[in-house]
């Protein structure tokens, strides 16, 4: 397969999996980007199966960007927290704001442990089989379906949890799974 077809053929999974990890159409542009000249510079003759390829160096370009945004986020916020005084908790209006803003399905999502919700987003969104999700996470085969499982456990387990609260708490709730 030339650079062209490997492009054409994995650029939309490619950056769906990114936006679902990243939660930014701009970030996951860029990493897209990224993936796809790292493969494109790659010698990819033995490689088996190139879309659980391209997802791994996604997953692990995502991670490098999650890690760097968290380190420094937490460099800004101990700054900041040094440098100011105590301030009121959040507001009920922009708590309840917060939720409203985000979806209720990526909501579930990101209360999912990473690496489960890394090896959903691999098997469902970017449609990659069982034994290509695991290529990709760089697992066992029995650990991806493990992960896949308790993925879909939680989540079943949290829209429940969703369903039988009262619509008052729910609106109000701050708090995740």
């Amino acid at each position: 397969m030339d650079d062209k077809e490997l492009f054409e053929n994995y650029k939309e999974a490619v950056y769906h999996y990114c936006l679902y990890m990243l939660r930014s159409r701009a970030d996951a542009e860029d990493v897209c980007q990224e993936v796809f000249v790292k493969a494109l510079l790659a010698d990819r003759s033995g490689i088996d199966y190139l879309k659980a390829w391209l997802m791994k160096i996604a997953a692990n370009e995502c991670h490098t960007l999650l890690r760097r945004r968290t380190n420094g986020e937490m460099k800004e916020k101990r700054a900041f927290w040094l440098g100011m005084p105590l301030r009121s908790p959040q507001s009920v209006e922009q708590a309840y704001e917060k939720i409203e803003m985000s979806g209720e399905f990526e909501e579930l999502l990101s209360r999912l442990k990473p690496k489960l919700r890394e090896a959903l987003l691999l098997y469902y969104m970017a449609d990659l089989s069982t034994l290509e999700t695991a290529d990709a996470l760089g697992v066992p085969i029995g650990t991806a379906k493990s992960r896949i499982s308790r993925g879909l456990r939680a989540l079943k387990k949290a829209t429940e949890k969703e369903s039988a609260m009262p619509e008052k708490e729910r609106d109000g709730r701050a708090s995740s799974y």
